[in-house]
């Protein structure tokens, strides 16, 4: 699982140049820059930078590799280029309670320790970091403004696809399971026994079992059939739930399930997916509008790209 100091550390070295892209100097004309939007503009320095950071994210060693990837980067500053001019133009700004309670989210939980080892030589310092989150939260704005009053799912919209897409609704036999492991047979007696006479799961996998999801209350995760080994497959998919299995031997060492639940194979009903069909209906609607707004904010702020400086820009 990602760290929140590794988190954090990727999300920053991925987006913190966006603040150096917004703030750009309409004065800066001629050679100078190499893509225009509006009144701004990103000189060549700048998307050198991008260019860097995006190597660095994508783990891009070849030249020639990260030089197909300059429409990409063009691309992306583009969109958000249009999206801060459109901001300006109708003035959404940001309150300093805004601005606060987003710096608390990102930073909460961090020891100057740990802050130190996020902020690197190409993270800079804590200025850069607030000046990302108000690019972030003005883009989200401007989001919030223009897209989302225009999304609305029905339930008539959910009903019909469900209806037309029941196949993505399939899900095949599961079983929810726990388990106590052990290396040594003597001790898996001893705790299946306990287990027998009375003792709750919780007590007998704290006190014998050697697994790490022993932490965990010895819950292993939900498992569709071919997942397990045959041998633990066989056993958990035939006994009935909230009972516990014999003593098996795998080759890790000695097992006692227990399965706390099944799911017989089916469609899952309407009500059980309906929060995911609006997900996914939203989504979609997102994504058409969102294209639809970026093309009209090309046809208003018709972006400049010179693609002779460009092309000619190198990390080395």
């Amino acid at each position: 699982m990602m760290t929140k100091t590794s988190w954090l550390k990727r999300y920053l070295v991925f987006l913190v140049l966006l603040p150096s892209l917004v703030f750009a100097s309409c004065s800066r004309t001629g050679r100078e820059y190499c893509i225009r939007v509006g009144n701004s503009v990103i000189t060549t320095a700048m998307f050198k930078e991008r260019m860097k950071r995006y190597a660095e994210e994508s783990m891009i060693t070849d030249p020639m590799v990260l030089n197909g990837m300059k429409p990409v980067i063009v691309d992306d500053i583009v969109e958000e280029q249009l999206v801060l001019q459109y901001a300006r133009d109708n003035y959404i700004s940001l309150t300093p309670e805004e601005i606060s309670i987003a710096e608390k989210g990102v930073l909460s939980g961090f020891s100057r320790k740990e802050l130190k080892g996020v902020l690197t030589n190409d993270c800079r310092d804590t200025s850069d970091i607030t000046s990302f989150i108000k690019t972030r939260l003005i883009m989200k704005k401007a989001l919030e403004r223009a897209i989302w009053p225009k999304i609305n799912v029905s339930d008539e919209e959910i009903r019909d696809y469900y209806n037309n897409h029941k196949a993505q609704f399939y899900h095949p036999e599961t079983v929810k399971l726990y388990h106590v492991f052990v290396s040594d047979r003597f001790k898996a007696r001893k705790a299946l026994t306990l287990l027998r006479s009375g003792a709750s799961l919780d007590e007998v996998v704290r006190e014998y079992s050697e697994s790490e999801d022993a932490k965990n209350h010895g819950f292993m995760g939900v498992f569709t059939k071919g997942e397990l080994p045959r041998e633990v497959e066989r056993v958990v998919f035939s006994i009935p739930i909230k009972r516990y299995s014999g003593i098996i031997s795998t080759k890790r060492g000695y097992h006692i399930f227990y399965v706390a639940s099944k799911l017989k194979p089916g469609i899952a009903p309407l009500e059980d997916v309906k929060v995911e069909i609006k997900d996914n209906l939203t989504n979609k609607k997102f994504e058409e509008l969102y294209r639809k707004w970026i093309a009209s904010l090309k046809r208003r702020y018709k972006p400049e790209i010179k693609w002779d400086v460009i092309n000619e820009i190198s990390l080395r």
